[in-house]
């Protein structure tokens, strides 16, 4: 007796309403801080000890972030006719764009406090540094000017591809990437980071998984129809479209000064993954192929 398996593809389907359809877990992104989130905090402290940046981050520091003011401070503030020339000749430099330019420090201050030198001084255009201002405060890289940023999308994978069987659990997982910016925000030079901290899925019938941390992983060698934290079981045949969108973790340093957070994540989409969900048809056959070579199912 021989045990035959055939795949027949089934009509595509619209995403159901009905009680046996998936139900999404979550329907959009989540309002989320980072200071609440342990399982993020954890991600980016192995994250920053894998690029080799050995510095504590936790909600207390990050609070005090916030709290903090970063600005530049004219050292020849108050001084006038030949003591200010003396002054800006001995601090004296060229901008990166080439012009003339003045070394001036940069400071913090937290709260209403006094304000503190932090850092190598930064190089400014000459006419800045002669300004009545005793401090510049440098710009604040928002979630807008995060978002204007190339960040590459994470990887979207998909296990078995580009089909699957109904009722079966196929796997899906994300693959991304920390990354670093080099930008330029009111004329100061930014550098940026993007960290990879939530995760979501629409399975394209209706399904949907995250926003979450888990990222899934992809299945050993060999191994299929096994459920998964972020696996998903097709109940109708048809071609879907599955999506993943992924939710970076942004923070910023003006000038040389301190990384400071980007208040908000910036999501950012990848390529759908086609996949063709078929059903799968099992029939018993009395003939022996061996025997008989042109008997049913043979």
């Amino acid at each position: 007796m021989k045990l035959e398996v055939r795949i027949e593809e089934g009509p595509p389907v619209v995403a159901d309403s009905s009680e046996e359809a998936v139900v999404a877990v979550g329907a959009g992104p989540v309002a989320y801080d980072p200071d609440e989130d342990p399982a993020f905090q954890k991600a980016l402290r192995q994250y920053l000890s894998d690029q080799g940046i050995d510095r504590p981050f936790n909600p207390d520091t990050i609070a005090q972030s916030k709290s903090q003011t970063f600005g530049l401070q004219n050292p020849c503030t108050n001084r006038r006719g030949a003591v200010l020339d003396d002054c800006l000749a001995e601090r004296v430099c060229t901008t990166d764009g080439g012009g003339e330019g003045v070394y001036m420090n940069v400071v913090v201050r937290q709260g209403e406090g006094p304000s503190t030198p932090w850092g190598e001084p930064m190089c400014v255009a000459a006419a800045e540094a002669e300004g009545d201002e005793e401090i510049v405060e440098l710009p604040t890289f928002t979630l807008q000017d995060f978002r204007t940023l190339a960040v590459a999308p994470a990887a979207s994978a998909v296990q078995p591809a580009p089909d699957t069987l109904k009722g079966m659990h196929t796997n899906v997982y994300a693959e991304a990437q920390g990354q670093q910016f080099a930008t330029e925000l009111g004329g100061f030079p930014v550098q940026v980071r993007a960290v990879p901290v939530q995760y979501a899925w629409d399975y394209g019938d209706g399904g949907a998984l995250g926003p979450t941390e888990l990222s899934g992983a992809p299945l050993e060698e060999g191994a299929w129809d096994v459920e998964t934290d972020t696996s998903h079981v097709y109940t109708e045949t048809g071609d879907y479209a599955v999506t993943l969108t992924t939710w970076f973790y942004g923070e910023y340093s003006v000038a040389g000064g301190p990384w400071l957070p980007v208040a908000g994540l910036n999501d950012v989409a990848s390529a759908p993954v086609p996949i063709s969900v078929w059903r799968s048809t099992v029939r018993n056959y009395a003939d022996d192929c061996l025997q008989n070579p042109q008997g049913a199912g043979c």
